[in-house]
């Protein structure tokens, strides 16, 4: 009997020995996100599809992803997944924080604006039909409030076709904006460990980051909380 429960004792042991050597071997990527698209809504399917197979602009999407996507391309269309989906996951953490604005679109628009000329020689004119247009260089997001004209689709208009690398990173773009918008945080990991802030290391050093916590670097860009 006692030759049995050291027999069975010894393969516990041989069995549990051989699970931990398979969890060593497996490669951890603290970084990886998580989720594909078999964890879309079926709405997000259809929009997925519908921007993985086109070839065209297609904003009929909910304005928050729209938002979203539109600030991942343009703050981080030449980075890896990772880093794009870095920027969204600021993004996020800035709508769940208490300082800034709870939607994506305030969010990523949010700064000083002035009104256009147009509207502001009609002294009657209703609010609502006023237009207004952020102060150069006084945004969140560079993109945003830098003067340069902002398109998605480059040389589109010429040619009538996509630069590979452009099209991909929108594809992108948009699958990670509905991923974090439309999904939800349990389907994507946030990679920066909670950070609200972020610049591109390799052409600036802002003196706001002197007072910021230092979280980490994923690409060109140095994450801070």
């Amino acid at each position: 009997m006692n030759n049995w429960y050291e027999n069975i004792l010894k393969m516990m042991i041989a069995t549990l020995a051989v699970i931990y050597l398979f969890l060593l071997m497996t490669p951890v990527h603290a970084n990886e996100i998580k989720g594909s698209s078999t964890h879309f809504t079926t709405k997000a399917k259809h929009i997925l599809w519908q921007e993985l197979n086109s070839q065209k602009v297609d904003n009929n999407y909910h304005p928050e992803v729209l938002c979203l996507a539109e600030n991942i391309y343009f703050e981080a269309r030449a980075e890896s997944y990772s880093g794009k989906a870095a920027v969204g996951n600021v993004t996020r953490n800035r709508v769940q924080d208490s300082r800034w604005p709870n939607t994506f679109c305030e969010v990523v628009k949010q700064g000083p604006v002035r009104e256009s000329w147009k509207t502001k020689q009609h002294k009657d004119l209703a609010e609502s039909d006023r237009v207004y247009y952020p102060r150069k260089h006084r945004c969140q997001f560079s993109w945003y409030c830098d003067g340069n004209k902002d398109v998605i689709w480059a040389n589109y208009e010429k040619t009538g076709q996509m630069i590979e690398g452009n099209a991909r990173a929108w594809r992108e773009s948009v699958q990670l904006a509905i991923y974090i918008v439309e999904v939800g945080q349990m389907q994507i990991k946030d990679n920066t460990n909670g950070a609200v802030y972020y610049y591109a290391h390799n052409l600036v050093y802002p003196s706001w980051a002197e007072t910021k916590q230092y979280l980490g670097q994923l690409g060109n860009h140095t994450f801070m909380k």
